[in-house]
Formats: C-alpha cells, sequence, structure tokens
C-alpha cells in the first residue's frame, strides 16, 4: 500500500516539513450523499498521530457526515442546508495545528444515454422517455434549459412533457436539485414541422339491413380536410353521390355487400360499411318466396345451393334453369391411377360441377343399381359404371340397363362374366339375376301405379319367384371378360376390363326356352345377345318398374314419405312421357322436380322431406359457404367413420335400405336415419367444427360475409338463416342462437358459434 506521503506533491511535503505543520488530500472536494471519499495526511510534527473531526465535532456526526480515524469520510444521506462542511486533522501534540479540507455534500451526477423518441415534431404537449442513471424522485428534465414536466419512473428512468413550438436540435439534460445540485451530460433532440392533420373517413351506419329493391340512407363524415366531399360505391345495387342506397330487385351471387365512401381530397382514404340484403320485408316478400323456392329446389336438383345458384334460379326460374342444365356438357370422369383418388375425385366432382342435375341424378341412379369398390377394387373396376350413369343418367332406363348389364365392371360385382350354362364351370351364376329384378326394376312385391303394394286375398304378391331367377339366370349366361390385348381368346376370360363390353361365349349359353315373369317367353335357339335383351325387355316393360323406380328416386331427391299421388304421376311419366316413350328419364326427373308436392317450398307438409345423408350434408355445406373440395381433397376417410365410404356401399342395397323406417314412427319411412346413430352424429357434428374452425382448410369454405357482420347479432343471425335456412328460422331457434353468439369473446368465436349450432339443427340436417 503506497504510505500517506507518496500521496502529497513532493514540493508540498518540503514545505511542510520546514515549518511543522499538517496537509490532508484532496483538499478541496466534492462527495456525493451517501457515498464515501478517502482522505489521506502528511504530518511534520512528532509525534505525527493526529484526531480526525468533520465541523469540528471529532468522528462528525450524521447530519454532516462521519469520518473515521483512518481518514475515510462518509456522506450524509440527506444534504444539509449548508452543503459545505470542514474536514479537519488536528495534532494531538499540538492542538492548533491542523489541517484541513472543505468537502461539498452534492447529489449524484445524472447521466442520460438517451431519449425516445429522439426526434419530435412541434406542438404542445410533446412526451419524451429518457433511459440513463442516478435519476432521483426530484430529477428535472430540461430541453434548450427549460424545463419539462417531469415523472420519476425509477433510477434508470423519466418521462418527461413540454412544449416544442418550433424546430431544430435541442439539448437534453437532467438536472438534480440544491442544495448539491447536479447536471448530466447533453443528448440531442431533432424538433421538425408537425405534417398537416390526417384525412379521415368514416361510415354511418357501419352495418345494417335492407330488403331487396328498398333504399337506406348512408352518411359519410370526413375530418382532417376542408374537402369533405366523399364519392361511393357498392358492391351490389346502386348508391348516389348523397348516399342514398337503392338494392337491387333479385338477390346477387353474395348478399352481403360493401358500402364504401372515399375521400376526394385523399382517394386513399375510406370507410366500409356492411349491408345484408334480405329477401323480405318492404315488398319483398315474392323475392323471399323465390329465394325460398331456388334453394328448396337446388337442394333437390343439385348437391346444394350456392349463393350464384340461387340467384341464377330466381333469375331464370326452375324451368329455363332445368333447360341449361340438361344442355350442359357433361363433366369428364377421369380414370385416376391410384384407388384412393376415386373417392377424391368423386367428391370433389359432385361439389365443384357446374352439370349439377347430372351429377345429383347420376348419383341417385348410383344408389339404386350399385357397384362397391369393397369388390371392384381397381379404378378400372369401377369407374367406367360412374361413366356409363353419367353419359346415361338422362337417356333411356332400358338404354342404362343394357348397358351396366353388359359392362365387365357389373360382370364382376355381380358375377355375371363367366356365367356358364349348367355343367360347364360350375353353371349359371344368379346373383345379378336376382338383384336385376329385386333392386333395380321391379322390387319384391307387385305393386299399384300409386306405389302400394298390390294384395290378393289380403296378401301381397310376390313379382317373382326362386324358380323365375333360375330362369333369368339361364338366359343371361354365355358372357365373359373382354380378350386381353394380346392374348387368346378363352372360353372363359381372366379378368379384363380394357373394353366396355363383355364377349359373348356362345358354347357356354344355355340356349333352351325359358320362361320368364310376367308371361314372357324367351324361345329356344337364341343368341346371347338376344336372351340378356329379351329379359332386359321383359322387365322393362313389367308394370311396376315405373312405381318402384318412382318411389326410390322421389325419396332420394325430395321426401322420404311422398304421397301415393305424387309417386302414381311420376310412374304414369316413366311409362308414357306423353310422346309414346316409355323409360325417358328426363322426363322422369322433370316430373319429379316440378310436381306440385315437391314445390311445397313456402308451406311444405308436416312429414315432408328427408334427413341429410353425410356426404350429402357436408358438400351441401360447404357450397352453401361458397366453399371448395379439390380433387386431391384427404377427407373422404371421414365418411367411413359416418357409416358413408364414398363409392364403397356395403352392400347391393347401397349406404341404407330405401325401405327403413324411423325409429321412433315406425309409420314413417327414413331411410336415412338408418345410419344416423348416435356414433355417426358426433363425428359429423366434429367435421363440420373442423370446417368452420379451419376455413382454409380442407374442405375449404368462405366465413368473410359472416365476419363482416359479426359484430351485428341481428345481421349475423340474418345471414346464417338466409344461408343455410333460406329465412326458415324459427323464433325459438333464432332466440337460443343470440344467446349463445352474445356469450362469444370475440367475432371469430361468434361467427363459428353461430354456423355450427345453426349447421347441427334439426333445421338445417333436414332436408324439407
Amino acid at each position: 500500500m503506497r504510505s500517506a506521503l507518496s500521496l502529497i506533491p513532493l514540493f508540498i511535503c518540503q514545505v511542510l516539513q520546514a515549518q511543522g505543520v499538517i496537509a490532508i488530500y484532496p483538499a478541496p472536494a466534492i462527495v456525493e450523499r451517501g457515498s464515501t471519499k478517502q482522505f489521506s495526511k502528511y504530518v511534520a510534527i512528532s509525534p505525527a498521530t493526529i484526531t480526525w473531526s468533520v465541523n469540528g465535532v471529532v468522528g462528525g456526526a450524521a447530519a454532516t457526515g462521519t469520518i473515521s480515524q483512518t481518514g475515510l469520510y462518509t456522506a450524509p444521506t440527506v444534504i444539509p442546508a449548508v452543503n459545505i462542511v470542514n474536514v479537519r486533522a488536528t495534532s494531538t501534540a499540538i492542538a492548533t495545528v491542523f489541517g484541513e479540507s472543505n468537502v461539498t455534500i452534492s447529489q449524484p451526477t445524472p447521466w442520460v444515454w438517451s431519449s425516445y423518441p429522439n426526434a419530435l415534431t412541434t406542438g404542445v404537449a410533446k412526451s419524451i422517455k429518457l433511459n440513463g442513471s442516478n435519476f432521483i424522485p426530484q430529477s428535472i428534465v430540461r430541453v434548450n434549459g427549460v424545463a419539462w414536466m417531469t415523472t420519476y419512473v425509477n433510477a434508470t428512468t423519466l418521462n418527461a412533457t413540454g412544449d416544442l413550438p418550433q424546430v431544430g436540435t435541442f439539448s437534453i439534460t437532467v438536472a438534480q436539485p440544491d442544495p448539491g445540485g447536479a447536471i448530466s451530460q447533453p443528448v440531442n433532440l431533432a424538433v421538425t414541422n408537425a405534417p398537416p392533420a390526417p384525412v379521415t373517413v368514416s361510415v354511418s351506419p357501419t352495418s345494417t339491413s335492407v330488403a331487396l329493391s328498398a333504399t337506406t340512407q348512408f352518411v359519410a363524415t370526413v375530418t382532417g380536410s376542408s374537402n369533405v366531399a366523399v364519392t361511393w360505391s357498392a358492391s351490389a345495387g346502386t348508391i348516389s353521390g348523397t348516399g342514398l342506397y337503392s338494392a337491387p330487385a333479385a338477390m346477387p351471387a353474395s348478399s352481403v355487400v360493401a358500402i364504401r365512401a372515399t375521400s376526394l381530397a385523399d382517394n386513399t382514404k375510406s370507410a366500409q360499411a356492411t349491408l345484408l340484403l334480405k329477401s323480405n320485408g318492404g315488398g319483398g316478400g315474392g323475392n323471399n318466396s323465390r329465394s325460398l323456392t331456388a334453394a328448396r329446389f337446388l337442394d333437390q336438383a343439385a348437391f346444394g345451393p350456392t349463393p350464384a345458384e340461387i340467384a341464377n334460379v330466381q333469375a331464370k326460374g326452375i324451368s329455363s334453369w332445368l333447360d341449361d342444365q340438361f344442355a350442359m356438357p357433361e363433366t369428364v370422369i377421369p380414370m385416376p391411377v391410384q384407388s384412393s383418388a376415386v373417392q377424391a375425385l368423386t367428391l370433389s366432382r359432385i361439389t365443384m360441377a357446374p352439370d349439377q342435375l347430372r351429377q345429383k341424378m347420376a348419383w341417385v341412379l348410383g344408389q339404386i343399381i350399385v357397384i362397391s369398390m369393397n369388390k371392384n377394387i381397381y379404378p378400372n373396376e369401377y369407374v367406367p359404371y360412374q361413366q356409363i350413369l353419367s353419359r346415361d343418367v338422362f337417356s333411356n332406363y332400358r338404354t342404362l340397363l343394357g348397358d351396366i348389364a353388359m359392362s365387365p365392371q357389373m360382370g364382376k360385382y355381380l358375377d355375371l362374366a363367366n356365367s356358364n350354362k349348367p355343367g360347364i364351370g360350375g353353371g349359371a351364376n344368379e346373383n345379378f339375376a336376382r338383384e336385376l329384378m329385386q333392386l333395380f326394376t321391379i322390387g319384391l312385391n307387385q305393386l299399384n301405379l300409386d306405389g302400394s303394394v298390390k294384395l290378393v286375398n289380403g296378401q301381397p304378391v310376390s313379382t317373382y319367384t326362386q324358380a323365375d331367377v333360375r330362369q333369368v339366370a339361364l338366359a343371361l349366361t354365355g358372357w365373359t371378360y373382354p380378350t386381353a390385348a394380346g392374348a387368346q381368346p378363352r372360353s372363359n376370360n381372366w379378368e379384363d376390363f380394357s373394353q366396355p363390353v363383355m364377349e359373348t361365349r356362345p358354347a357356354n349359353h344355355d340356349a333352351t326356352q325359358k320362361t320368364l315373369i310376367n308371361g314372357c317367353v324367351l324361345p329356344a335357339g337364341q343368341t346371347v345377345r338376344q336372351d340378356l335383351d329379351g329379359v332386359l325387355d321383359c322387365v322393362f316393360n313389367h308394370p311396376n318398374i315405373g312405381p318402384f323406380l318412382a318411389t326410390r328416386l322421389i325419396r332420394s331427391l325430395v321426401t322420404s314419405n311422398p304421397s301415393a299421388a305424387y309417386i302414381q304421376r311420376v310412374a304414369t311419366m316413366f311409362n308414357n312421357n306423353g310422346s309414346g316413350i316409355r323409360g325417358d328419364m328426363k322426363a322422369v326427373f322433370l316430373a319429379i322436380l316440378t310436381d306440385a308436392e315437391a314445390r311445397q317450398d313456402l308451406s311444405p307438409a308436416i312429414n315432408n322431406g328427408r334427413l341429410k345423408d353425410p356426404i350429402y350434408s357436408i358438400v351441401s355445406f360447404t357450397r352453401a359457404l361458397n366453399g371448395a373440395i379439390v380433387p386431391a381433397t384427404q377427407i373422404p376417410w371421414s365418411f367411413v367413420a359416418m357409416g358413408q365410404t364414398l363409392v364403397n356401399p356395403p352392400s347391393v342395397f347401397s349406404y341404407y335400405s330405401p325401405l327403413y323406417r324411423m325409429p321412433g314412427n315406425p309409420a314413417l319411412f327414413g331411410p336415412e336415419f338408418q345410419i344416423y346413430t348416435p356414433t355417426e352424429s358426433v363425428v359429423l357434428g366434429n367435421m363440420i367444427y373442423q370446417m368452420i374452425n379451419q376455413p382454409n382448410g380442407d374442405p375449404r369454405i368462405d366465413i368473410t360475409p359472416f365476419v363482416a357482420v359479426a359484430g351485428n347479432t341481428t345481421l349475423l343471425l340474418d345471414l346464417v338463416d338466409q344461408t343455410l335456412l333460406y329465412g326458415r328460422m324459427p323464433a325459438a331457434m333464432r332466440n337460443s342462437l343470440a344467446t349463445a353468439i352474445d356469450a362469444s369473446y370475440d367475432n371469430t368465436q361468434r361467427v363459428q358459434t353461430a354456423l355450427y349450432l345453426a349447421a347441427l339443427s334439426g333445421q338445417y340436417q333436414t332436408q324439407y
């Protein structure tokens, strides 16, 4: 350690030694309150012992500071009124000899590291935040020497507010108050002129609704400019220069209209309001009727309505829409490489294809004439069957029967291929013969024209017997798969699907006379094709086929419990299209969809309608929300848990029996309820929940119109009602949904709640 003498300059020590006095160092000194300072001494007297004192008090005092006998001075934590004290070292040998130092007790010196912001604009009440050290509650921020209102946050942070009326570069310092005042080093603050006030635009009301053909007034407010004029625009309908909106007469593709006001002073500034077009009220009752009729019709004639298609039907009318659909080119059904792609392509096609009538009717016929990929597992064993349905759907039912019967796809599924006469390869197979009669054409019991079972002595009469099945099976022998390219034809070819029609093998055909149902006789000696045509002509001309098909088609398209008169009208059209042609499917579909019972749009009968099966429910929900299911979709597996695996019905009866009755009311038919168990209903609900919560996922749906009105419970419910229920939401349901919506914590959850609860309601899940 250095000696005390070594801290004092040499020439001073020499002088002191000559005079015999005492010196201390440093003298004078500055010490921050609460801190310490070490003093050194030089004593030129013997003995060299001294006493230390502050303001004459040996060892000092709390108010003025204390000093140890080694010379360590500790300043008081509170600066005294007189902040200069005397520190003295007095000789113990000669009391009149001493050395002293005047000590100034100061505030801690503040340091400023930075200000935020470091640039401001002119104006009043500007605020800055200073970061630094040694700040105290009494610190004052000064800008160019002018004190600002200062708020102490902590020892490293100060907030200050003041006026900056001119531009320039200003010095910011922090000053500590007297006694013992101190000031920081400066930091710079740049001040520029304040920009002009920004132009803002607002529109009132921000959301509202209006009936078709009605008007409503909007008002725009512009601030920040003397020019308060705006230009108006509307995504549908028209709006005048004064903000008077006029709704269109017919519902556009979207019922949510964006109203925008744009400032003329600054065309980058605008504001938007949301308007919901409603089909009812204000003379719009007719519009409401047309909207409901269009939506309900599309529930039957398509895989559910889209907003654009509702507008299309409203504009054209049902008859013109049907004409357009009949004339529309057929959507091509490709042959995929992978079996899994058949499901995805099918789901995407029925959702997105423009020829919706063809897609819907082909789907329905495919539930009557069934092939399944649970047996025909490869695409070429199944897809040509879809292509036949699509191609023949608007032709004659007899044509469809023939094309299906001769296809190698049906040849495999119901074992018609390589069915041989007795004694060759096991004999005639009866599968196709039985299903042709039971499921494709005439059913089990003889029917009246109105679909009711014909009774004799109070008992139903069978349409065919087991003997009839055997006779038909014999008539259908002699068909085999096409000969594969490069192969030699065989008596019974192995499975091949390269050609659309199976080949005949006369040697394998039973050429004896066959007696069929309803008095049909096939003479002996006919060819394989002649006997097939004879069988198909026999069932096609059976009196049962009209009411049998009419009942199943009506149940699949319109209602599970059609009246006898409805069935009879459609069956009559099957028997004769008005031009003497039997089996005209175009005429049959027209009769089903335009019948008075189908068009009970405003007041359907209490038992009208049908339950939506899972595939139709998801597809129609996607279409209602302007969504899409892409060809590469990964969701077909979701339907497995809902009892409706795409293109893979479990049996020849398809996914559910057309004769299944309501569990709680066996007097009523309800085919789709056969696969609507608690498990399936929960899985369906989970899928709809996922779609709503991931609208950009797979499938994709568009919830932006609902988000636009989410803040207004009334408008949100109106839009959900229009979109999913076509304006038929009961008051009790509306009240319940409103309660649930208003309990939601943000607009996103409000939309999710409204759509989810409405989509799972009986009103939506039932097509009525």
